[in-house]
């Protein structure tokens, strides 16, 4: 699963890199003409893996991953520029790093901060991507379709063209109720527009407090979209701190957790996927999953021969195995139950998979 942290010019997308993977990249790297992202692979923290693993101390925990990449500036109306978009359709989530901070020694693009009207600009910019794909698209098709009327072109057609009119309105592909057998035709546009949208704006220290409440900078209603609020100037200063004096700090300026956290929460949110654990020989496991999965699916994220020969799975949340001390002790008090291959995994589930060898 990977997150693309894109936007204007000088917005802290950097910093905000930084504090999602730790990194120690120099902000101003793409202001002196750098060009390729920054790109990490980090493990996503989880309390409940935590806990799993000192249940289970000589095995060794390992952690979901997330992609982290963070794309250079660009200027108002460059993001459908071919190179740009290319990253863009590669992600699985978009982060839309917004500026909401004033300092007269990074001048702002637009020489004013509003950070909702940059929101709606790349809104915009999205859709205009998206459009102009369509557009290209249905020109080609309806030049084939003069040569061969297929019903796959037809059908083809007949989705682009309603994507189309909703994309003229200034409306998001991921508005549209889409079936599944419409969803594949359309897969590999990977339309802006319909990806998950964080909108993540860096505020001024006198602001802070906004990070609780990032409906007043800017309310988003839409589905698959969300907008959270970070102060990267001083969360970067509060980690360079360690113990007690963190702590202090972090109550001094009223933050209850780092924006990883609320990043994570709120991109799994928006990806809609779920967490499940699994407890081998050798380690503790935690993986992601999308939400509303079967046990079959879980397999086969593991390994495809899991999925092939798959019999049962053996489930129990993850704090009733805690409470219980052991899957021996789990198995004694009827704690742990057997499903099927079309069991729904649920957030939190520890799963144990009884399979055939192949």
């Amino acid at each position: 699963m990977n997150f693309t942290l894109f936007g204007y010019p000088k917005t802290g997308k950097t910093t905000l890199f930084n504090l999602l993977t730790g990194a120690r990249i120099e902000v101003k790297s793409y202001d002196q003409g750098k060009k390729e992202p920054n790109a990490r692979t980090c493990p996503v923290p989880d309390e409940r893996l935590d806990k799993l693993s000192q249940l289970f101390p000589e095995k060794e925990k390992i952690s979901a991953q997330m992609d982290y990449i963070d794309l250079a500036g660009v200027s108002y109306g460059g993001i459908k520029n071919e190179s740009y978009l290319d990253y863009l359709r590669k992600a699985d989530g978009l982060t839309h790093v917004v500026r909401g901070f004033e300092n007269i020694e990074v001048p702002h693009h637009r020489e004013k901060i509003d950070a909702a009207f940059d929101i709606k600009s790349i809104e915009e910019e999205i859709i205009l991507a998206d459009l102009l794909s369509v557009e290209n698209r249905l020109g080609r098709l309806e030049k084939e379709l003069e040569k061969t009327k297929s019903p796959e072109g037809i059908k083809e057609k007949e989705i682009l063209e309603r994507i189309k009119e909703t994309l003229e309105k200034g409306v998001s592909v991921r508005q549209l109720s889409l079936k599944p057998a419409e969803e594949k035709i359309i897969r590999n546009f990977a339309f802006l527009s319909q990806k998950p949208l964080l909108h993540m704006i860096n505020v001024d220290e006198q602001d802070i407090m906004l990070i609780k409440e990032p409906e007043k900078i800017y309310s988003s209603e839409e589905k698959g979209t969300c907008v959270l609020a970070f102060c990267g100037k001083i969360e970067s200063e509060i980690l360079e701190l360690e113990g007690e004096d963190r702590n202090t700090f972090m109550k001094e300026y009223g933050l209850e957790e780092f924006s990883i956290s609320r990043f994570l929460k709120s991109s799994y949110k928006l990806m809609d996927v779920i967490t499940f654990f699994t407890v081998g020989k050798e380690e503790v496991k935690s993986w992601a999953l999308k939400r509303n999965s079967t046990a079959l699916q879980a397999a086969g994220k593991i390994h495809t021969d899991i999925e092939k020969g798959f019999i049962r799975a053996e489930v129990i949340q993850w704090d009733a195995l805690l409470a219980q001390g052991s899957f021996q002790e789990a198995r004694k008090t009827g704690s742990i139950r057997l499903e099927g291959k079309e069991y729904l995994v649920q957030d939190g589930d520890v799963l144990y998979f009884r399979h055939s060898q192949s």
